[in-house]
């Protein structure tokens, strides 16, 4: 695992500034990436520090509050145990990490491109577009480059581009300066979780014609 969210973005995570998007993705980084969670606990730890250090002022109706919590009745949780939940695509199954499980029925279906690419939309309620996508074995992507940005984070698997290789819990944040082709290679496939903020714009060959008259394509 070569890379990583920036500083910047694993600290707005910790503060809980980060939008919504952006923090699932930090998110599921971080359930396979040991290195950022120790920077997001460090980033963590030195703001509730920050936050002691703050004088207090006492407020006598707190004593109440805190008698009435004490002597109240204990509630019984409900707890709920979660199976693990796996997409099925290309004839296979993948098990989704558990900050993605908990939005497995909001996996829309499956579209296939040309039967080696296939996207599902995770329908959040948000603007950016949020997907899976899968990509088969020795296939390789158009050159395109994007409106917006796009995250892409490699959940199974792995690709290659023009600016190196990656594989799985590799978190890569494109926009309009960079023009790739993603490829993958025999005996390869790879899972990811993608985000778009806008269009995908195709740069090369017949694939341009998915750009429908200039305004881009969501996969």
């Amino acid at each position: 695992m070569n890379k990583h969210p920036d500083n910047s973005l694993l600290e707005a995570y910790a503060s809980g500034s980060i939008d919504a998007v952006s923090g699932l993705v930090v998110a599921t980084h971080l359930e396979t990436c040991t290195k950022c969670r120790a920077y997001v606990n460090q980033v963590e730890a030195s703001q509730a520090n920050i936050v002691s250090d703050i004088p207090s002022e006492y407020v006598p109706e707190f004593d109440d509050m805190f008698n009435d919590i004490i002597n109240a009745e204990p509630a019984t949780d409900n707890i709920v145990i979660r199976d693990p939940a796996a997409v099925n695509v290309a004839g296979k199954s993948f098990e989704l990490p558990k900050t993605l499980a908990r939005f497995s029925d909001l996996v829309g279906s499956w579209r296939s491109y040309g039967g080696k690419v296939f996207s599902a939309q995770i329908d959040l309620g948000e603007d950016a577009r949020v997907s899976l996508m899968y990509i088969g074995e020795d296939v390789q992507i158009p050159q395109h480059t994007h409106k917006g940005l796009e995250s892409t984070l490699i959940l199974h698997g792995g690709f290659s581009d023009e600016d190196g290789q990656y594989e799985e819990g590799d978190l890569m944040i494109r926009d309009a300066s960079v023009k790739h082709s993603p490829y993958t290679k025999a005996g390869e496939d790879c899972l990811c979780l993608t985000v778009l903020t806008e269009p995908m714009i195709f740069t090369q060959g017949v694939a341009r014609i998915f750009n429908m008259f200039g305004k881009g394509l969501y996969p």
